[in-house]
């Protein structure tokens, strides 16, 4: 992308931005939604309106339902002023405009990632967290003794994230961390945060021991003696994070910071944080108000597993003030309604795994029956308080309950409540209950970059058939349902390009020789169909349709500008395409230098990339840009 008419001058940032840059993007996103609506386009061409910033020399994908495309976008005020034929767009450059060429490149609406754990994101990578991503349990063990030895406090805590079950032979276990942890207790979650390996420093802090009985929906694990083995799945894990020294408010900050650097580099521009405490809220509220977030987020509370664990939350929750909710809003709740379809087995099915095993819901409750009475009480709980309902839902077994207590909850008048309730992931949805929830609108956010890291692995948990089927996406476009796609970010990462090829392709990455080839070919959908669940729809979950997810005239300029043919490419290419700019309220937040340097370092970028993938790491280049 290069620069016209003003020459600002910048350096070569690849995918780092400095606090100027921070700060400006925060300001563009304060910018972009107190401006008035724009002209329509003739207007603005018969009052001689100058825009702020026209980018042109591109594809403009303004992905509306009809998907129009141009030649060229003029941004004034935050706002679409109009978009369409270069020449005609080219009369609204006056002497103060500021002008980018694309390149030949995409220009399209600013990506949503609608379930990503901003929050969290910078915390799972050093000096907070160690990467065991690994192939081995040797590596594994590898990594975790470096960080023993890089400890400067005895005692200390040492946290690791991303290990595999479904990469590794085994889950790592307690006997194989306690010979290299000395006295430091070790907490390893895996990549998909439903399970955690401890050693025994840490099973004896959280006081868990062989008598020890899990909460509702929790697993732990047991070896021949019946001693715990360091496994902890699902609720279980909350024993040991219960006794974790939380990190501080300054610490989360940071790790938000860095996420944002990340999402712009993305052309990531509005999130939903899934999940999220009063705390949390809080620190995004003061980022707000000091002007340095950056992107917009909707924010869904954790719900806990109990009715009464939400109602306390909703008591205590304050609707926030003198902020702007295209900026900041909290959207609804999230309720945590089972575990994970992979080698975990945590997910509620009707038909059992391929062992005979199940998984089961994790709200609180003795029995099923009682799981289910208190899950659609905490939903009618939600929807009586006006929230919109996101639940994490992946088994079959767990999606006909949740949609169940949806369409209890929301009566005759849904459609006037108009609360848009999800679910989150969505991953195994039976067709009939896709048909019920086009009929009342509830829409299913899906993960298509998770689909890409496993692939085929899941044939001996699920099953081919039901492995193919995995996240619906064609069966529930063409039932009516209206999907949105996520990384779900840090589990994956935040590349919403290997998303639509995912998507598209239905391919998944190989692990050793397992888990490639195509996952459910009659799932695939058109790369335009992909693009609308990372723009258009996501707006509509945020109940902002109104006002973004499209570059029509009058919207906002929330704007991600890649460097190629995003239509015209080899779906296999669009994960090696980079993103060159990206705009949050007309204001450029993030560009890529096109010189030879930056080609050099971004050529590398991908190698280092393709050689992370081929080892089969699901976050390839995200502890690198985070510590960057």
């Amino acid at each position: 992308m290069t620069r016209g008419d003003l020459d600002m001058g910048y350096a070569d940032m690849g995918y780092e931005l400095d606090r100027r840059q921070l700060l400006r993007g925060a300001a563009a996103v304060a910018a972009g939604t107190v401006a008035a609506g724009a002209l329509p386009a003739g207007a603005a061409y018969a009052h001689g309106t100058s825009a702020d910033l026209v980018i042109h020399n591109g594809r403009v994908l303004v992905l509306d339902e009809r998907f129009r495309t141009a030649e060229a976008v003029a941004i004034r005020g935050g706002r679409v002023l109009a978009v369409g034929r270069a020449r005609d767009v080219r009369r609204l450059v006056g002497r103060r405009t500021q002008v980018l060429d694309a390149g030949g490149g995409t220009v399209l609406p600013g990506i949503n990632d609608s379930h990503v754990h901003l929050n969290a994101l910078g915390l799972n990578f050093p000096p907070f967290s160690y990467g065991v991503d690994t192939a081995t349990i040797d590596e594994l063990v590898a990594v975790v003794r470096t960080a023993v030895e890089a400890a400067s406090v005895p005692g200390s805590w040492i946290r690791g994230q991303g290990w595999n079950d479904n990469r590794l032979p085994r889950p790592p276990r307690r006997t194989d961390l306690d010979p290299v942890s000395g006295d430091h207790p070790v907490v390893l979650t895996d990549f998909s945060f439903h399970a955690m390996a401890v050693n025994t420093a840490a099973l004896r802090l959280a006081g868990i021991t062989r008598d020890t009985v899990p909460p509702p929906g929790g697993v732990i694990e047991k070896d021949a003696d019946g001693e715990p083995t360091g496994v902890l799945r699902e609720t279980a894990q909350g024993l040991v994070r219960a006794v974790v020294p939380a990190f501080t408010a300054d610490e989360v900050a940071r790790s938000i910071d860095a996420g944002v650097t990340l999402l712009h580099a993305q052309g990531i521009t509005s999130v939903t944080d899934p999940g999220i405490t009063l705390a949390t809220l809080g620190l995004y509220a003061d980022k707000v108000r000091a002007g340095t977030l950056g992107v917009r987020v909707s924010a869904l509370l954790s719900g806990g597993t109990a009715p009464q664990q939400l109602r306390d939350v909703l008591a205590a929750y304050r609707p926030l003030r003198g902020i702007d909710p295209r900026v900041l809003r909290v959207a609804g709740v999230k309720l945590f309604a089972d575990g994970i379809p992979t080698a975990a087995k945590t997910a509620w099915l009707h038909e059992p795994y391929l062992d005979g095993t199940n998984g089961s819901l994790v709200i609180d409750g003795t029995t099923v029956a009682e799981q289910v009475a208190n899950l659609h009480e905490m939903i009618r709980v939600a929807v009586r308080a006006g929230f919109q309902v996101g639940t994490h839902a992946t088994g079959d077994a767990t999606i006909d309950a949740v949609v169940a207590g949806y369409l209890k909850a929301m009566g005759r008048d849904w459609r006037r409540a108009d609360l848009r309730h999800y679910v989150i992931h969505a991953d195994l949805t039976p067709r009939a209950t896709l048909r019920t929830m086009a009929r009342h609108d509830i829409g299913a956010n899906m993960n298509a970059t998770i689909k890409y890291l496993l692939g085929r692995t899941l044939d001996p948990v699920l099953g081919p058939a039901r492995t193919d089927y995995q996240w619906p996406y064609r069966s529930a476009l063409d039932l009516g349902v209206r999907v949105t796609s996520a990384s779900d970010a840090p589990v994956t990462y935040p590349n919403w390009l290997q998303g639509v090829m995912a998507a598209a392709l239905r391919e998944g990455m190989v692990f050793g020789g397992a888990g490639g080839g195509v996952a459910g070919e009659a799932e695939r959908i058109t790369v335009p169909e992909a693009l609308a669940t990372y723009t258009r729809t996501p707006a509509w979950q945020d109940h902002a349709g109104g006002w973004k997810g499209t570059l029509a005239e009058g919207m906002v300029a929330d704007v991600c500008v890649v460097g190629g043919d995003v239509l015209g490419v080899d779906p296999h290419e669009l994960v090696n395409l980079p993103v060159t700019t990206t705009v949050v309220g007309g204001r450029v937040v993030y560009e890529r230098s096109a010189g030879p340097v930056a080609t050099t370092e971004a050529a590398a970028g991908h190698e280092r990339g393709a050689a992370c993938l081929r080892a089969g790491k699901c976050c390839c280049r995200l502890a690198d840009e985070l510590r960057a």
